[in-house]
């Protein structure tokens, strides 16, 4: 994973991440560009579908996301099959 560097504005990469829970990720950056280390938080907030396959312990409320744009996606291409 890597995203934009808060100091340089180069790419900082994901080196090395540690689970906090099921749901929660520490992941730790490094910029090539200009040495900066930081620490970041990446944290699973709901689902927009149910899992097939759910983990006893782990409830996640479910919250579908509006239709995507463009002509064709997983969502159009299961309506369109689904009324045929």
């Amino acid at each position: 994973m890597k995203i934009d560097c808060p100091c340089c504005g180069g790419e900082i990469d994901a080196r090395h991440t540690e689970s906090m829970s099921t749901t929660l990720r520490r992941m730790y950056f490094v910029c090539d560009e200009c040495g900066y280390r930081t620490p970041a938080a990446l944290e699973i907030l709901f689902s927009l579908s149910a899992s097939a396959r759910p983990r006893e312990g782990v409830v996640l409320e479910v919250r579908p996301s509006p239709m995507l744009r463009g002509s064709v996606n997983a969502r159009t291409t299961m309506q369109l099959e689904r009324t045929v």
